[in-house]
């Protein structure tokens, strides 16, 4: 199911709900009826209106299993044509699997996972939507992941892609004299690093979808922590971790599983067959409906030794100084300034420079990675994922800037969190779990 069908679901139950509420009340006894003849009326009148309550009924009910998701879709699709207009394009070709999922409610266009690049193409006009398909693809692509939504297949022979690149004379023929994409190809203009600004902001339905993939992410990490064992292996906890994304349905885009020396000793540690001693490291990024989450959780086994103690607290700090810089319209340049200033204040200057800390997450585990001179600013309904960490402790939840503060959408309830004060505010921050 993808985000398109979820959100037709949605809203068809509750349609549904408000008819069936509606449909068995009875409109026969009117207090106004007083004698045999205004009996006649009485029953007209309630004949009546009960059919025209069937009829509003009726629609109410198809209106919502049709409409809720190609709302979304007409919605971003009209956000594409306005970036058209302002760059002067006669056509927007979008093939990686991120783009594809943006616009399509959270379609999936992927065949080989480790790829970027999606098994179709969209090819937005000024008139019209287009899916570029070969003849293996398009059936599938139409019932499942493009279903009520209004886009037109063009279709080719999968050999003819093969054998002389149809798609992108296709995509050039029908997407005029001046067309973007998001990849680099030949004849066309690449504009991904402008286009991709227009999946920052979160819609309404995104959101939804973002804390059920949130929660379900963090779900699975905490879950291996806990039910790892001293002895395990880095592959055996990874192969662990990949299970318990995979049956909920996420796929994993990035699997940093460490144990001891290796955790202690590189920031984007591998699995190289160490085995778990004391502690573990399980850092994931993984996807639905697009969506990409990362999280973080650590877990130790028996007492936590005050050097690992002393640099978690100062990463929680830091995470905090993060969270507390994250508010609409602020520059992201500025928050990251503040932040990495606070790994000074605990006698570790240097030590931001070891590893990146983060920046906006949505559609790509990083949306861009924020650093000093980092041009971007923070808006309202954006997701963001900072991860800052020192030699053995590391924070890292994925969050959104909403009105009220901070929501951390991967938090669930049942990992150790600490509250950590910034300034005048105070922040949750996950913690290590000790076993």
């Amino acid at each position: 199911m993808n985000g398109n069908n979820l959100s037709k679901i949605n809203y068809g139950i509750f349609s549904m709900l408000f008819g069936f509420t509606f449909y068995p009340v009875k409109y026969s006894k009117f207090p106004i009826f007083h004698n045999a003849f205004d009996t006649y009326w009485e029953t007209l009148f309630t004949f009546i209106l009960r059919y025209m309550m069937k009829k509003f009924i009726l629609f109410l009910m198809i209106s919502g299993l049709l409409i809720g998701g190609a709302k979304e879709f007409d919605l971003k699709v009209s956000k594409v044509r306005k970036f058209m207009k302002r760059e002067s394009l006669t056509g927007m070709l979008l093939s990686t699997q991120r783009n594809f999922a943006w616009l399509t409610d959270g379609g999936t266009s992927t065949v080989v996972i480790a790829s970027e690049i999606g098994t179709v193409s969209l090819l937005v006009t000024l008139k019209k939507v287009y899916l570029l398909a070969p003849n293996d693809e398009v059936r599938r692509f139409m019932d499942e992941e493009l279903k009520g939504l209004n886009v037109e297949p063009v279709v080719f022979k999968w050999y003819e892609d093969v054998d002389s690149g149809k798609k992108l004379s296709l995509a050039k023929k029908l997407g005029g004299p001046s067309l973007g994409s998001d990849l680099k190809l030949p004849g066309i203009i690449f504009i991904e690093n402008r286009f991709k600004t227009l999946r920052y902001v979160l819609t309404p339905e995104e959101i939804k979808r973002y804390r059920l993939v949130a929660r379900e992410a963090a779900e699975a990490a905490e879950a291996v922590a806990r039910e790892i064992k001293r002895g395990m292996s880095e592959g055996e906890i990874r192969a662990l971790t990949s299970y318990e994304l995979y049956k909920r349905g996420l796929v994993p885009t990035v699997l940093l599983i460490g144990v001891d020396s290796g955790f202690m000793k590189y920031r984007h540690v591998i699995p190289k067959g160490r085995k778990l001693k004391k502690y573990a490291q399980v850092n994931i990024c993984a996807k639905k409906w697009g969506l990409v989450v990362a999280v973080t959780r650590l877990v130790h086994f028996g007492p936590l030794p005050k050097k690992i103690r002393k640099r978690q607290n100062v990463a929680e700090k830091v995470y905090a100084a993060f969270m507390y810089g994250l508010r609409p319209g602020a520059k992201v340049s500025k928050v990251f300034r503040e932040a990495v200033e606070v790994y000074s204040k605990y006698g570790y200057p240097h030590e931001w420079e070891n590893h990146h800390q983060g920046g906006a997450i949505g559609y790509n585990e990083r949306e861009y990675i924020a650093t000093l001179n980092s041009k971007e600013v923070v808006h309202l309904n954006q997701a963001f994922a900072f991860n800052p960490t020192l030699e053995g402790a590391k924070v890292e939840d994925t969050v959104l800037v909403t009105k009220k503060g901070i929501d951390v959408l991967s938090y669930t309830g049942n990992w150790p969190y600490k509250k950590v004060k910034y300034k005048e505010k105070t922040y949750l921050v996950p913690d290590i779990l000790i076993r």
